[in-house]
């Protein structure tokens, strides 16, 4: 019958000596038998046997019967286990996801820690009056290698946001202008390095865009070090602006080197590819900036040169009625009057710890410091302090709880400081209690303006 994959009818089971549960129908009394498998497109997925105390002559009306029910229920068991399967799938492949984003966390935070006390103190140094001018550019060309390999890590985490739908802006009126410059400024020594001629031309009537100044700039930046890292020595970078059409504001990034291969032209935007093979790096950067540009309502276009090698990268993004904006808006806390803090500082990587709390104490402030959760909590509840600055991840908990046991006895403030920087780690500080959050590796400006901002807060 399976092989035939028909139903079939016995008349006497017991008689049948190929019938494999004869003896046990003999024994119970049972005769007559309907057999029918339960059939789909996979083939066949069981048999369904009915039995009768009686011996039965064959029914071509019940046998007809019985093959379209095996055929509903053969589906229907097909259907199931599909369905059982894709559920299968869909939850190895959301744990897959999860583990994805845990490696990547844990990634980046091992990769930024080593990079803080770097540029803390290459940043703090750079600003000694008493140093020459070459060992400052030297310190402030470490400044701006370490923040391009934090932002390497952070394209990184930023593919994970942007698959996830997850990457959030904080629009503001901005110069997109004054962004790209910017963002020249930080490949400039790259440039330099390989005596490579940046022309800057800004011909458009108005660059005010409403946009997330730090990822416009993201995307300036990713491809300015693109256009470095595929022109030889001695070439040529262009950077012009011009307005596109009534209301569009036009960039474009042109260089001299060998162009795009015609092949990947159409994976170009596509993370993980290149428009060169064998062209080295992650392959994430033209993926963001799309991403970025596309959230922003804009446009991005890349071409080959049509008189001669080297490529072309285009955005367009919409301008917005000029008021006369130099520089992102940002939102700043009123200047108060300078004053000396105690602040502790929980941190369990020495070198970093170490960099912080010289740099602090040369600010005129009183600084302590601890390594683990209970020997910050014997300090807090023994001494009157003025700010917290905890790393999250230490060896006997979390800075979690330092922030929790702080605001149960103080009005302190606390600021978090951690190599985890993604949406969700932000959130949990704050729910914790701390009033900022900084994602390693940070300069000693953007730790003396967070101290200012918060210890400013009423």
């Amino acid at each position: 019958m399976i092989a035939s994959r028909k139903p079939a009818w016995i008349a006497d089971v017991t008689v049948q000596s190929a019938f494999p549960r004869r003896e046990v129908a003999r024994k119970s009394g049972l005769h007559g038998a309907l057999l029918f498998p339960l059939l789909a497109s996979s083939g066949v997925n069981g048999v369904i046997e009915l039995l009768s105390d009686s011996v039965l002559a064959p029914d071509e009306d019940l046998l007809r019967l019985a093959g379209a029910l095996g055929i509903e229920i053969g589906l229907y068991i097909e259907r199931k286990r599909s369905e059982e399967e894709l559920r299968r799938q869909k939850e190895a492949a959301e744990e897959a996801n999860q583990a994805k984003d845990r490696f990547l966390a844990a990634l980046s935070h091992e990769l930024r820690t080593p990079l803080n006390p770097v540029l803390m103190w290459a940043c703090a140094t750079a600003q000694d009056k008493t140093l020459d001018d070459d060992m400052k550019e030297g310190l402030r060309m470490v400044c701006r290698n370490v923040e391009m390999e934090a932002r390497l890590i952070d394209d990184l985490l930023d593919l994970t946001r942007i698959a996830r739908g997850k990457l959030q802006l904080n629009l503001q009126p901005c110069d997109a202008g004054a962004l790209l410059q910017h963002a020249l400024e930080i490949v400039r020594s790259q440039l330099t390095g390989k005596n490579l001629h940046a022309a800057l031309d800004l011909q458009a009537s108005n660059h005010e865009i409403m946009a997330d100044a730090t990822r416009i700039e993201q995307v300036f930046w990713n491809l300015l070090k693109n256009a470095n890292k595929f022109t030889p020595e001695n070439g040529e970078i262009v950077v012009r602006s011009y307005d596109a059409a009534p209301g569009v504001l036009a960039f474009e990034i042109s260089d001299s080197g060998r162009g795009i291969d015609p092949a990947l032209m159409p994976k170009l935007f596509t993370a993980f590819e290149q428009g060169i093979r064998g062209g080295g790096g992650l392959g994430l950067g033209l993926a963001i900036c799309k991403a970025i540009v596309q959230m922003h309502g804009g446009k991005i276009y890349a071409a080959n040169k049509p008189d001669g090698p080297g490529a072309v990268f285009t955005i367009e993004l919409i301008a917005v009625a000029d008021r006369g904006v130099n520089a992102p808006l940002t939102s700043r806390a009123e200047a108060v009057p300078w004053r000396t803090l105690r602040i502790l500082i929980v941190e369990d990587h020495g070198h970093t710890a170490a960099v912080m709390s010289s740099l602090l104490k040369r600010e005129g402030h009183d600084v302590l410091s601890a390594p683990t959760v209970r020997e910050a909590l014997d300090i807090l509840r023994s001494r009157k302090l003025d700010l917290l600055v905890s790393d999250l991840g230490l060896p006997d908990g979390n800075g979690f709880e330092v922030m929790r046991e702080l605001a149960k006895i103080s009005d302190a403030k606390g600021i978090a400081v951690s190599g985890y920087g993604m949406d969700e780690d932000i959130q949990r500080s704050s729910d914790a209690g701390f009033s900022a959050h900084l994602t390693k590796p940070i300069n000693v400006q953007e730790l003396q303006e967070t101290i200012q901002r918060v210890t400013s807060e009423t």
